[in-house]
This record gives C-alpha cells, sequence and structure tokens, in this order.
C-alpha cells in the first residue's frame, strides 16, 4: 500500500510540475496545407508518460485579406495530468505566417484517467480589414486504462471515479490455491477472479495469497517405545531394544542398531529425519539377544501412514505374551510458504450532477437576455451549446446569445466529470417594423398578423388596436406590433400636425398630384415677375429641401421623396400658407 501511495504521489507531482519540463517541440514541414497535423492523435495509456509534437500550418491571406499574425490561445479539454507548451512561449506563442507558415505545440504528461476526450484548439488570426477572427479546431483523444502490475497480480483501470471497475489479472497461474481480499468486503478463491466494481470513493488494498503446486516432503523424525509386553525381559536379561522400519513393500528403509541395551521402557531413538514416501509403513521392535538366550525377541509391531498427524501412538501386541507394544512417533511435514501480494486501487468521488439556474424565463424576446448560473464555482466548468462546447467559455455564469440547449460538464482536479441538465433557451425574433403611411389625417401600415397599439406622445390610445388610426391631435405618433409570445418591435416617432382638408390647397400656388409618388409640380396663381422661393419642411419643421429662382410660373420637383407627410410654403415679400403633401 505504501508503495502506491508513494508511486500516486509521485504521479501527482510529475503532472502538476511537468510545465516546465515540456521537450520543444519538432515541426513536421513535410504537411504544407493549412490545419493542424496529425488529424489523430496516438492513444494514450493512463499513468503512462505521454508526449505528442502538433505541427500547425498557417495560411498567409483569406479572401485576398491578408494575415498578420496567429496566436495560439488556449488548448482545453485535455486529459487530467496532460498540458501544452507552444515552441516560442516567449512570444506569448504569437506567429508571423509572413516569417514562417510553421508552427508546433507539445502535448506532454501523465494522463491519470482514462477515457474518451476532445482536444479543442483556439487560434485567434488578425485578418487585415476584419479584425481579430477566432478559429477552433477540434482533435480526439483516447487514454486508454492504465495497468498497474506486481509479481502476483495485475490491475486495469485501478484508479479512476466512481464507479470504477477493476480487471484483474494473476500473475501466477496453475498454483495450488488462490485467496483473493480486494479490500471492497468482497472475497474469491478463484484463479482468475471477476472484475470488482468500486461504488465509493477511498483507497482499498487488494491482497492475493498464492498457495504453490507443490508437494510437502515428510520425515519421521523421532520415535519412542514406550511399553512392550510384560513377560520380556527379566532380573538377569533385561531388554536390548531396537527397530525397523519397512516400506509398504516389506523392504526394510532403516534399523535402529545398536540396540539400547538393558533399559525398560520408555526408550527413545535419536533418528536422523527418515524421509518418508506414501503408503504405508510398519514398525518391527525387537529385544536382541542372541548367545546364551537364543534368537532376537519378537516384541510386536506398528503401522502409520505419513499422512497422519505430525505425531501419533501405535499399538501391537504379540502372541502368547500379556500387555501391549506402545510407540510413539513424531512426523515432520515440510511447510509450503505461501506468496502474498498486495496493491491499491485508488477511487476519486465524481461531483454530483450540477444545476443551472436561470435570472429569468428561459423563453425571451430579441433584445432581453437572461443569465444561466451554475452552482458550482470551485472545478473546473465547461459550457456547451447544443453538445458543442463553447470556447473559453469556463466561467459559473453564462449569457445565451442565440437560442440553444445549454448545458455544463465540470470537472475535479483527479478529472472525475458530471454534467448538468440541459436548459433549453429560445430567443424570440422580434417582429417586423411596423412602418405606416399617412393619407390626410390618417396612418396605415401594411404589416398584419400582428396585435398594434398607436401611441400619442408615449401614451397608449385607448381602442387604436387596428392597422389604421385616424388622427385629429397634433403630437408624437408611434405604432408598436406585438406578436403571441408578447415580443414587440416599435415604429419610428412620427411628429405630426394635423390640419383641416381646406389646407390641401393656397391662393397662391397648387400642387399636383397630391398625394402622389414624391414627383410633383407646383402651379403658381400670382402674376408678379420676380423670382420665386419654395421651401419643402417635415412635419417636425425640420427643411428637407429649399428651391431659389424659380422664374417660370411652373416649378417641376424630380427628387426622390420618403414617405411621409410634408408642408411646402411659397415665399415671396411674406410666408404663404402651407400646403399639406402626402407622399406615399
Amino acid at each position: 500500500m505504501k508503495k502506491h501511495l508513494l508511486r500516486t504521489l509521485f504521479l501527482l507531482l510529475f503532472t502538476f510540475s511537468f510545465g516546465s519540463l515540456h521537450a520543444q517541440c519538432t515541426i513536421d514541414s513535410t504537411v504544407t496545407a493549412a490545419g493542424i497535423y496529425p488529424d489523430t492523435l496516438p492513444v494514450a495509456t493512463a499513468s503512462s508518460p505521454y508526449s505528442q509534437d502538433i505541427t500547425f500550418v498557417m495560411l498567409t491571406d483569406t479572401l485576398g485579406l491578408t494575415i498578420s499574425n496567429y496566436q495560439l490561445a488556449s488548448i482545453t479539454g485535455l486529459p487530467i495530468g496532460l498540458s501544452w507548451q507552444c515552441n516560442n512561449p516567449g512570444n506569448g506563442c504569437n506567429y508571423n505566417p509572413a516569417t514562417s507558415i510553421y508552427g508546433c505545440v507539445n502535448i506532454s504528461g501523465t494522463p491519470l484517467i482514462p477515457g474518451n476526450y476532445t482536444m479543442n484548439v483556439t487560434v485567434v488570426a488578425d485578418v487585415q480589414l476584419v479584425g481579430q477572427q477566432n478559429i477552433t479546431f477540434q482533435r480526439p483523444l483516447i487514454v486508454l486504462p492504465g495497468i498497474v502490475s506486481n509479481p502476483g497480480f495485475s490491475m486495469q483501470n485501478a484508479m479512476g471515479c466512481n464507479s470504477l471497475t477493476v480487471q484483474f489479472t494473476n500473475n501466477n497461474p496453475g498454483q495450488s490455491a488462490y485467496t483473493w481480499d480486494f479490500g471492497n468486503g468482497i472475497q474469491s478463491t478463484l484463479e482468475n477472479p471477476p472484475p470488482q466494481t468500486y461504488t465509493t470513493p477511498g483507497t482499498y488494498v487488494v491482497t492475493q495469497t498464492c498457495t504453490p503446486n507443490v508437494s510437502p516432503d515428510y520425515f519421521l523424525t523421532e520415535l519412542t517405545v514406550a511399553a512392550i509386553p510384560n513377560n520380556y525381559g527379566g532380573f538377569a536379561d533385561d531388554p536390548d531394544i531396537y527397530f525397523l522400519l519397512l516400506d509398504s513393500a516389506g523392504n526394510q528403509v532403516y534399523d535402529s542398531h545398536p540396540s539400547i541395551s538393558n533399559t525398560f521402557p520408555p526408550v527413545a531413538f535419536t533418528l536422523p529425519n527418515i524421509p518418508l514416501d506414501s503408503g504405508n509403513y510398519t514398525v518391527v521392535v525387537k529385544d536382541e539377544d542372541g548367545g546364551l538366550f537364543g534368537a532376537d525377541d519378537d516384541l510386536g509391531q506398528i503401522q502409520f501412514n505419513r499422512q497422519n498427524n505430525p505425531t501419533g501412538t501405535g499399538t501391537g501386541t504379540v502372541s502368547g505374551a500379556s500387555g501391549q507394544l506402545i510407540v510413539n512417533y513424531s512426523i515432520f511435514k515440510t511447510p509450503i510458504n505461501t506468496s502474498v501480494a498486495t496493491d491499491t486501487v485508488i477511487v476519486y468521488e465524481t461531483p454530483a450532477i450540477p444545476t443551472i439556474n436561470s435570472s429569468g424565463p428561459l423563453l425571451l424576446c430579441e433584445g432581453n437576455s437572461v443569465t444561466l448560473k451554475l452552482n458550482d464555482s470551485i472545478n473546473h466548468i465547461q459550457w456547451f451549446s447544443d453538445s458543442l462546447l463553447l470556447t473559453n467559455d469556463t466561467l459559473n455564469t453564462y449569457t445565451p446569445l442565440v437560442s440553444g440547449n445549454y448545458s455544463v460538464t465540470i470537472t475535479t482536479e483527479y478529472g472525475c466529470s458530471a454534467s448538468s441538465a440541459v436548459s433549453s433557451v429560445q430567443i424570440i425574433p422580434l417582429p417586423p417594423k411596423p412602418n405606416f403611411f399617412i393619407n390626410g389625417n390618417t396612418f396605415t401600415t401594411a404589416l398584419s398578423g400582428y396585435n398594434f397599439q398607436w401611441y400619442l406622445n408615449g401614451v397608449a390610445i385607448a381602442g387604436a388596436t387596428q392597422t389604421s388610426y385616424n388622427a385629429t391631435t397634433s403630437g408624437t405618433y408611434t405604432l408598436c406590433a406585438t406578436d403571441s409570445n408578447g415580443c414587440s418591435r416599435c415604429s419610428d416617432d412620427l411628429i405630426f400636425t394635423a390640419t383641416a382638408i381646406n389646407e390641401i390647397s393656397s391662393d397662391t400656388f397648387s400642387i399636383y398630384p397630391n398625394p402622389g409618388n414624391g414627383q410633383f409640380t407646383i402651379q403658381f396663381n400670382t402674376t408678379t415677375a420676380s423670382p420665386k422661393t419654395i421651401v419643402l419642411q417635415d412635419l417636425s419643421g425640420r427643411i428637407i429641401e429649399k428651391v431659389s429662382d424659380i422664374n417660370q410660373s411652373e416649378y417641376h420637383h424630380t427628387n426622390t421623396l420618403n414617405s411621409g407627410t410634408y408642408l411646402v410654403y411659397y415665399l415671396s415679400s411674406t410666408k404663404s400658407k402651407p400646403v399639406k403633401l402626402i407622399v406615399y
């Protein structure tokens, strides 16, 4: 366990300090088309060092516009443990394509958590006449589960987020017996145990106890004759005891001579650790006589098997004698030493599913705004729109500018992630601007399909909700159109002067056609020969045109006028009464 914790600490230190140890990247000058290379990054393995160079090939212009600078702004989405370094960090990773179209980046470190990652590379280009433009490239990066190994077993995916499933491989196959303790309350005696899923964060010590597939050795180490039949030995002839050891085939394998003379039991023999094979053994005990007393006396025999208990007692009898032969013996079985291997599974906590709150309704009109706020400000944050990563949007608030399905993924320092539910934001376009034209005192709009409201001086006119309105009061008029979602757009303000119908004509001149399209003729009724001056004003009093030195009895106006209502004056020594001109 201590070994694994030290290894983990080393990996973490390696991860967070590796930024200063990046190797200088090497440019692949064989590629010439604009883009980043390679298209597919080599597969990485968790807990194993990784290093990969990426080459950038830059455009010098686009659509005829010169690109003066590229800046490698960011690389996001890398697995925990990997970081990046461009080949000119002292210049802020800025590149002038006029100097060289190449640049490179080195991705290095030790990824900690397996998974499928998407690396997002953001480049800022300075484009002539256009300004800065963001360009984002995406490249997939796969991190395979790492393998932690020791002499007893290997573990795949031994470090990660809960729920973490770990596979085990037995490095000592074919042994006699196994006992596995996975540290999670589950044990197994299988040679190849099933995968284990760790659902609770923590550190789990896995232990494998392996009994080797070997046979023990057996030795007869002690033998004592504890008793013999009663009528052996006497006043002049105490027993002289010895024994013979016979194997299962009757072959003698040991003779305890010399005998232990003139000694009554118990008689203990010192043995040279006699090896025993399988099968039954026979101990034949005798009293050595010879000479005057004739042949050796048979004191009886016992049998034993090496599989019996380490110590045993055998009894035997001799025909024609009272009492028993009692033999005590000890058998030593060499121990089979088991091997014990341990390693550690580390499970990090997966964060709780984040929640997005909004500052207002998610259905809103164009021009309004809503702020999405995440209930997390500790972990790394990444916003998505319609499952696409939003580059550089990593704060805990986000203000959508377009309709979309917005979500957030948070990632802990150990690479454990959780994603929020989707917040669907719908931004309703405003209705078209409700322009209207004037005919006399009547305002009319061609727009339809909306709810309308006419305003005078910023106040809604009661009942004025149709497409036209007959104005009887001078003032500032506005028309607003509202759709079924409550989204509104209003016209420009119109300063209107109410006039009577008889003001269409003047004693000194007349205008025709009126209403018209902006091209009209003025017919002067005066007989004076002095030059004449015409002034054209809008209803706010702003002079639109002034034409002087008119010597004819008619003036033809051919300039274009916007739709609306105008006032026309004839100037001589005095200012004439105005004539209302309507242009549609």
